[in-house]
């Protein structure tokens, strides 16, 4: 819901969603005949490749390109390779697809590979493992040496609209969360846990045996940058704070002490979905099953126009394919009607100041959308601090002229780090 001052004095409020005290359980979703995967790493040549077309793999196994890469996935189901392609990704993020067709449930078989590696917690079997859980957990930070991490942070609270994934794992998974924070201090060495939660969940999280703090329900103070700002911020400054925090979703916690405490996998990804209607229900898939299944469970249709949200209505991205899988990371999927979307123009900023109004990193947007808008990104960061912006996407919503800044910046940030990334690699 917005609030809107009539004098337009006061910034307009966006409330997060919470949590019904009678929250229905998660409606179980199975994937029909396949299910896709999409490694963060570029389709290289075929002939190269760990995987192969018509490879059986099993529930739990990772899924790589190379025996030497970092980076990977976990089927959650078993079956047999039937496709690899390449596949280009929002801002033209370069990935690779693997397409599953699914084994019979009577049929299905685990990998058993991490079992001996759970008996010996450890931050290597960690990162080896469990970088594909629902929730993404990243163990990387820990091994940057350059800065050293000092705190674990829990997040308990969901960062966009409508979102309702952590709040739930709080609400009904607290003693997992005590478990999972638990392994993580021990394989970490780390015994500063923070878990964030709404103020409403502030008393249940009490028992999770980690420092409590809480955010409030306005938007956007479930940002992990707002956290560090405001909640984190040590005497020695925002800066030293950020650098020396490891973010984890209250999800995957939970999935990281179920996989050390059973030695198995737990790949269902707990999922906000919110249908034409505005219903919200939360859905519980296995990673990796197309958005047609979860259509088809609640008969939803698509007509031309509709639009798919992958993420919430502040930050997440439109996809055009109901192939299109649950990542480990998609906390939300959103089906908006045609009439219900308010159509994008190419009117000029008015000046109306409403996107400075809002923005909590206190920028000049009403300049910095003049450069962007002509390209001139390069001016846009020197002058107007581009990369001071943490992106929750308040600036789209409120503007007058509905220009997409939120995408400008995005896209703008893309090109230049992109242009780096090109130089760095040439020189």
């Amino acid at each position: 819901m917005i609030k809107r001052s009539f004098f337009g004095l006061v910034k307009p409020k966006l409330q997060y969603e919470i949590i019904d005290e009678a929250q229905a359980e998660p409606v179980s979703i199975k994937p029909g005949k396949q299910i896709r995967l999409y490694i963060d790493q570029p389709y290289e040549n075929a002939g190269e490749m760990l995987l192969k077309t018509g490879d059986q793999v099993q529930c739990g196994q990772k899924i790589a390109i190379s025996d030497d890469t970092a980076e990977y996935l976990l089927s959650s189901k078993s079956g047999q390779i039937s496709k690899i392609s390449p596949f280009v990704g929002i801002l033209g993020k370069k990935l690779t697809s693997v397409t599953i067709d699914v084994d019979d449930a009577s049929s299905q078989s685990c990998d058993e590979s991490f079992k001996s590696a759970c008996q010996a917690p450890s931050l290597e079997n960690a990162r080896d493992f469990l970088a594909g859980l629902p929730g993404k957990p990243n163990f990387n930070v820990f091994f940057d040496s350059g800065k050293p991490v000092k705190a674990i942070v829990v997040l308990g609270a969901d960062d966009d609209l409508l979102g309702i994934t952590n709040q739930y794992f709080i609400k009904n998974n607290i003693i997992a969360i005590k478990t999972g924070i638990a392994l993580l201090c021990k394989i970490t060495g780390i015994s500063n846990a923070i878990l964030i939660v709404p103020q409403h969940l502030e008393q249940v999280a009490g028992s999770s045996g980690a420092i409590i703090k809480t955010v409030d329900s306005e938007y956007p103070s479930a940002h992990p940058e707002l956290i560090m700002q405001h909640l984190l911020a040590s005497e020695d400054g925002t800066s030293k704070a950020k650098s020396g925090i490891a973010f984890f979703s209250a999800e995957a916690v939970c999935a990281i002490g179920a996989a050390y405490t059973t030695g198995q996998f737990s790949l269902e990804k707990m999922v906000t979905f919110v249908s034409k209607d505005g219903n919200k229900r939360l859905v519980s898939v296995p990673i990796g099953t197309p958005l047609q299944d979860i259509l088809n469970e609640f008969n939803e249709t698509l007509n031309d126009g509709d639009r798919v949200v992958f993420g919430g209505p502040m930050k997440g991205d439109s996809v055009f394919s109901t192939d299109y899988p649950v990542f480990p990371d998609t906390d939300i999927i959103i089906i908006q009607d045609k009439n219900q979307i308010t159509e994008r123009s190419d009117i000029a900023c008015t000046n109306c100041g409403e996107c400075v109004r809002v923005c909590p990193a206190n920028m000049q947007v009403n300049q910095l959308i003049r450069y962007l808008d002509a390209g001139q990104y390069e001016e846009a960061a020197d002058q107007y601090d581009l990369f001071s912006c943490i992106e929750c996407g308040f600036c789209s919503y409120v503007c007058e002229s509905r220009i997409p800044v939120f995408q400008h910046i995005r896209l703008a940030k893309h090109t230049l780090e992109s242009m780096k990334a090109a130089e760095e690699s040439n020189a």
